[in-house]
């Protein structure tokens, strides 16, 4: 493998600047376009953020967030008001429509972010040019394989958003901070005033995508800095606060966000907003919410799935700290990292998108420790390949846990066989990151580069061909299609046991979600309506009818997997005896 990792990165050093540019943004695309069409929403979250924003364009109300008739407290105005748009353009019935705002995200952040690796690998560690471009295309790459950030792309909820902004927000108070400390002093004149603004521009938009998330990373970034300054410094600088508007910042902030709140407020005489503030964020804060409780250290626990295959590398940040006395930029990226990750491991309420706003201070700890020299301490030493077994292990159970979802999920063939290759590739990829350590290839970095590349392949298979097709976890597509195949469209569609949010969206708002009682009166009184009925509900929606004296013929059964139960499940759907022909 070393050899032919060699034989390609020969060759690319003749490729022009302009034809890497061109051949990496590829690349990128490749890796995170696959599976957003073809995908259905999965988690329920997703069908409830585009639902709620298919109804936006429907009621004409971009204030009042519903799902249905029901208020939606969770996340504020800011990502509906993008999928909204994203719906009109380009269509309100196609769950993809919705993904848009993401992707257009993502490449931004691939972009900022590349671009800001590059300089800063040219301006402050004294990297060649040919280095830093080097170090900017594998961070693009990065962001576009990590696991973590492939699986929320694809999901039309907050988390793709948020963390573009979040990136933004941190580049930029980089840049003000290292400003501050090095050219900037009371007496001089304020040379970064739109930049201080465009910060909290981005926090206020931030604010609007969810809430406290982006304040919070930057109130503890900035207790950060100021403390390890003070350490490393051995007195208190704090004079370049100042360069940071605090009365312009906070002006800027209820000019973007109160509008909206004030809105929202006045339409739901407040309860949309408490919901929000009491229900979503203390709420998770007090205790853990739907089950998703975890202990102390379940974040870095999860860094093995989402932040593969760049986990395989975390101890080169471990490495990074050394110098953090004498590398302002150090400094920065530990108080980004290390205290936001700590409140998220206080609170009770986890999920693994909660972390995503640190990846990229994380990935940039790793390039610097990569770019240091080895400490020469052997239990280090020792420790770092124990912690690479690891990885190695946890990649083979990686690939076999997405074999038997396909063997267990899926009735095709040649779809267990594309589970095969995706584990074929997934153990490429860590076994050539794995090359990096050997010292086997010419180009150092060359490993790395074909372990990213194996990666976004594995990303590609895994979205584009195993997930859209594992048949027994889409229920929710096999009930739309065959009603949507009928010659005679149901006036009233009612669902009782089975209340899965996508069938919502894919069937419409009026599509009621009943108890069985409630949905055997609906059917015994309406002239055009089918219900779907899950098999837990079925005894006493029959007995229902037959207290009613209703005759009902079931017209199509559906088994499978209610993904988000973990349940096995049969659905069926009733219409009342001659009343629908299909």
């Amino acid at each position: 493998m070393s050899s032919f990792i060699d034989f390609v990165s020969e060759i690319a050093k003749y490729f022009s600047t302009i034809t890497k540019i061109v051949l990496v943004s590829s690349l990128v695309l490749i890796f995170i376009l696959p599976g957003m069409n073809s995908i259905p929403p999965l988690d329920r979250d997703e069908a409830r953020f585009s639902q709620a924003s298919k109804q936006m364009l429907e009621d004409k109300n971009y204030v009042v967030i519903k799902f249905q008739e029901e208020l939606r407290s969770k996340k504020p105005i800011g990502i509906y008001w993008l999928q909204a748009t994203s719906a009109y353009i380009f269509g309100k019935e196609n769950i993809m429509s919705y993904r848009i705002p993401n992707i257009i995200a993502s490449i931004l952040l691939i972009s900022i972010f590349g671009i800001f690796v590059y300089r800063v690998s040219f301006k402050f560690f004294d990297q060649s040019i040919s280095s830093s471009m080097t170090f900017g295309f594998f961070s693009a790459l990065v962001l576009s394989t990590l696991l973590g950030i492939s699986i929320e792309i694809r999901q039309a909820k907050t988390d793709t958003v948020l963390l573009l902004l979040c990136t933004v927000q941190q580049l930029l108070f980089w840049k003000i901070y290292s400003y501050g400390k090095d050219q900037w002093n009371q007496y001089k004149h304020h040379e970064l005033v739109w930049t201080v603004r465009l910060l909290w521009i981005i926090i206020a938009f931030a604010v609007l995508i969810k809430g406290p998330i982006s304040p919070l990373l930057f109130i503890l970034t900035l207790l950060g800095v100021c403390i390890l300054d003070r350490i490393s410094e051995k007195k208190w600088d704090l004079s370049w606060l100042s360069l940071l508007l605090w009365f312009q910042g906070i002006l800027i902030i209820i000019t973007i966000c109160l509008p909206w709140f004030y809105l929202a407020w006045q339409a739901t005489d407040g309860a949309l907003v408490l919901d929000s503030i009491n229900k979503d964020f203390l709420g998770k804060i007090k205790s853990s919410q739907e089950n998703h409780w975890g202990p102390f250290g379940s974040h870095f626990i999860l860094l093995f799935f989402t932040f593969w295959p760049m986990v395989l590398f975390i101890p080169y940040a471990g490495r990074a700290f050394i110098d953090w006395k004498h590398h302002r930029f150090i400094k920065f990226l530990i108080s980004w990292v290390i205290p936001f990750w700590f409140i998220l491991e206080l609170v009770p309420t986890k999920l693994p998108h909660y972390i995503l706003p640190i990846f990229p201070g994380i990935i940039l700890l790793i390039f610097i420790g990569i770019s240091s020299p080895p400490s020469g301490n052997r239990i280090l030493h020792l420790a770092s390949q124990i912690y690479r077994g690891l990885v190695i292990m946890f990649t083979i159970i990686l690939s076999i846990t997405f074999l038997y979802i396909t063997v267990i999920f899926s009735s095709s063939t040649l779809l267990i066989f594309s589970g095969f290759v995706l584990c074929c590739v997934l153990l490429t990829s860590i076994l050539s990151g794995n090359l990096f350590f050997l010292n086997r290839c010419r180009n150092k970095i060359a490993p790395l580069f074909a372990m990213l590349i194996f990666a976004g392949i594995s990303n590609a298979i895994l979205f584009s061909i195993i997930i859209p097709n594992l048949d027994r976890i889409h229920i929710s597509p096999k009930i739309v299609k065959y009603i949507n195949e009928l010659d005679k469209k149901p006036d009233t569609i009612v669902s009782t046991g089975y209340h899965e949010p996508s069938l919502v969206f894919s069937l419409g708002r009026d599509t009621l979600l009943l108890n069985p009682e409630e949905a055997a009166l609906v059917i015994a009184e309406g002239e055009n309506t089918i219900a779907i009925v899950e098999q837990r509900a079925l005894k006493t929606f029959l007995i229902t009818l037959t207290n009613l004296s209703e005759e009902v013929e079931e017209i199509v059964s559906f088994s499978g997997i209610n993904l988000a139960k973990g349940q096995k499940t049969i659905i069926s759907l009733y219409k009342s005896s001659q009343k629908i022909s299909q």
